[in-house]
């Protein structure tokens, strides 16, 4: 060992010259790791109190489900919008079907009455509305496609009825496995496509909710694996992912039997192939040519190589759904795009349509485009134009919601709406089409017809009564979108479409009975958010594609104006 006396005074005089500086460095790094450990538990606690705050806040959303006052039966559910509309199962609401009416408590300790809307007994999904509030804390809808294995995942309900106060039990885990695929009882309560979850499910859990971290619903808990006394839960639970039942949303909301499709066909697999084995007759497969021993590749171009997939693609889409099927035959590649069959679920009675209901949610989607005031007819509609000319007069005097055309000599068209007997000055345009076939179409008073019955709602108020029905959902350039029926005595149709998350109209059909869609109008991009498309395009097998443009056509008022309702 060395001292500064051995060394001397300056050789000690250099050691402390270097021993100062070193230890100063690490004093230095000490404290640098020190900042960084602090740093690093900063986030920490930064991140548990956004998880808390989240939770929370979802917490707020949770619904204890119960048949009567005192608290019968038990289930969960979620508040999915403000005005107090929410899901659960269809198994938790299926003993309250007589009265349609139960109750519903909240983390404020309240119970609000719950009444029973639409119902998937196919899907074990449910819609119900609680009431007694004005605003209800809603949870928002996320994204079930996008959930991967080893997500964080939490559930919400009320497990073996322990919330006196009716706050939610949270429990966390991860997402296990997707497109999991849970067989029902006969055609109900299938769980296709499905989340697993490690977070526990228990009883009383049913209908609640799947949170992620951002405190998004991706799905309802309904399933769970249980050990030999059917009360241990070991680690197995399933939800029915949110993208799937946004799919039913208008019809549940509508108040409908929401009904699940099919392609009318089996399918076996041999080797490494996957074919048809029976195709029904008529079945929309049949229609669309396919046949015994072709290989199934795809459904919507997600790749299908067993029964297991086939059943996990189809068993959550609801009948009629546009579904494309990709097969191949002889070395050929075909695709076809079919409409689903409805898949029948024997239910112990009928359930009826609340056509009050019903009719209150076609006016909610028609109150974002001003209503015409017919009390005023004095105000008169705004010029339209026309890209086109009409040489043929129409009139129909058998519904009161008809217009009469009458060509004038001055090359304009005089119109008299029946409903509001205001005056509209329809202009023609300069501008004809090139095309000969084109303007051989504008000929044809079915536009005529077509256009007015389209716009008809926006311009003079309807009465919504018999004929008129929000009869489900449909898929529109890769959104669901609400349907709105009206149908005629005379066996007409005509459908209008609104966008499930915007509201907006995205299209409209004409047809008859047979044939609903047989001329399909969309709205061209480029109207403001509360106003009437101004420009449409029409698509039928009949005329050639056709673009009609609204030259000054806006049904929306000043903030003075009058925005009545719909009248029942």
């Amino acid at each position: 060992m060395t001292d500064d006396r051995k060394l001397g005074p300056r050789a000690g005089r250099r050691m402390w010259r270097f021993l100062v500086p070193l230890v100063a460095a690490m004093a230095v790094s000490a404290s640098a790791q020190d900042d960084q450990a602090a740093e690093k538990l900063r986030a920490v606690r930064a991140h548990e109190a956004r998880r808390v705050a989240v939770f929370e806040q979802a917490a707020r959303s949770v619904v204890c489900i119960f048949g009567s006052r005192n608290r019968q039966g038990g289930g969960s559910g979620v508040v999915i919008s403000e005005d107090g509309y929410g899901l659960t199962n269809y198994h938790v609401i299926a003993s309250m079907l007589e009265t349609r009416a139960g109750f519903g408590g909240l983390s404020d300790g309240r119970l609000y009455p719950l009444e029973v809307l639409g119902i998937d007994p196919g899907g074990d999904v449910a819609m119900f509305k609680l009431s007694g509030k004005d605003r209800f804390d809603a949870a928002p809808l996320g994204d079930s496609d996008s959930v991967r294995v080893g997500d964080w995942a939490a559930a919400m309900g009320n497990p073996f009825v322990l919330a006196e106060d009716f706050t939610p039990t949270i429990t966390y885990g991860i997402v296990s496995g997707t497109h999991r695929y849970q067989q029902g009882q006969g055609n109900a309560l299938e769980y296709a496509d499905c989340i697993q979850v490690s977070s526990s499910i228990n009883p009383g859990n049913s209908g609640g909710p799947l949170f992620n971290m951002s405190g998004e619903v991706i799905g309802i808990n309904g399933r769970a694996s249980f050990g030999e006394r059917r009360r241990v839960n070991v680690g197995l639970g399933y939800a029915i992912g949110i993208n799937q039942i946004k799919r039913f949303m208008p019809a549940l909301r509508a108040g409908q039997v929401a009904a699940h499709g099919t392609l009318g066909a089996t399918v076996l697999r041999v080797g490494d192939e996957l074919i048809f084995d029976a195709i029904q007759d008529i079945s929309p497969v049949d229609r669309a040519g396919i046949r015994l021993a072709d290989r199934l590749l795809a459904i919507n171009d997600r790749p299908v190589r067993t029964a297991n997939a086939f059943l996990n693609v189809l068993t959550p889409l609801p009948a009629g759904w546009p579904t494309k099927v990709t097969v191949q035959r002889d070395g050929r590649t075909i695709e076809s795009t079919v409409r689903l069959e409805r898949i029948i679920v024997p239910m112990q009675r009928k359930y009826e349509l609340d056509f009050a209901h019903n009719h209150n949610e076609i006016r909610r989607l028609f109150a974002r485009y001003a209503l015409r005031d017919h009390t005023a007819p004095q105000r008169p509609l705004e010029t339209i134009t026309w890209f086109g000319e009409v040489t043929v007069a129409s009139s129909d005097a058998s519904s009161p919601d008809v217009i009469v055309v009458v060509q004038s000599a001055a090359g304009s068209i005089a119109v008299e709406h029946l409903a509001t007997c205001a005056a509209v000055q329809i202009e023609i345009a300069d501008k004809l089409p090139e095309s000969e076939s084109t303007q051989a179409a504008w000929s044809d008073p079915r536009l005529w017809s077509e256009w007015h019955q389209i716009t008809m709602p926006v311009l003079a108020r309807a009465k919504i009564t018999l004929g008129w029905e929000l009869i489900g959902g449909d898929l529109v350039d890769g959104r669901v979108a609400y349907v709105v029926e009206r149908r005629f005595a005379s066996g007409g149709r005509v459908r209008w479409k609104f966008d499930l998350e915007t509201g907006r109209v995205v299209q409209a059909a004409v047809g008859r009975e047979a044939v609903p869609e047989a001329a399909l109008w969309t709205p061209i991009a480029g109207a403001a958010a509360d106003a009437w498309p101004p420009a449409w395009t029409r698509v039928s097998t009949d005329l050639p594609p056709i673009t009609v443009e609204v030259e000054g056509f806006s049904p929306t008022f000043a903030e003075s104006d009058s925005r009545e309702e719909f009248e029942e």
